[in-house]
């Protein structure tokens, strides 16, 4: 798709960054990506709806637009904090993105009431016999 890479000084001053892909028939973001190097130039065909929509945008004769968010980032937990919080901001379901990014359920996006229930927890000691089942992606705050 992008017939250039950036040469290594480039490569070297933009560190990790946070990237976007944008559709140029409605200017709307489609994909949030973090990466470093030349990773904002590779399309790797993440799912059907990313496909899809390239597919949508190719047959129009037009490319998608790709922006650099935020760059200059020195670690790639920087970089990873910044997709989540984006792709929070946007909402998944808004986005061909596979998850809502690094520690979204841990440290993403969220209400007031349940940060505070978090960091107001008590420890617990369970004398008995018990057996743990971990909801990971069906459960959110508030569910009866």
């Amino acid at each position: 798709m992008n017939p250039f890479r950036f040469s290594s000084d480039i490569v070297e001053s933009l560190g990790h960054y946070v990237y976007l892909y944008i559709n140029p028939l409605d200017n709307k973001i489609f994909y949030v990506g973090k990466g470093s190097g030349n990773r904002v130039l590779q399309i790797d065909g993440r799912n059907e709806k990313c496909n899809r929509i390239l597919g949508q945008i190719k047959d129009q004769g037009k490319e998608p637009i790709i922006e650099i968010l935020v760059h200059g980032l020195n670690e790639d937990i920087a970089a990873k904090k910044i997709e989540a919080a984006v792709i929070d901001l946007i909402g998944l379901e808004n986005l061909c993105n596979g998850a809502r990014g690094w520690e979204s359920v841990k440290f993403g996006r969220m209400e007031l009431n349940e940060l505070i229930s978090i960091y107001r927890r008590e420890r617990v000691t369970i004398d008995d016999p018990v057996m743990l089942i971990r909801i990971n992606k069906l459960y959110h705050y508030g569910m009866t």
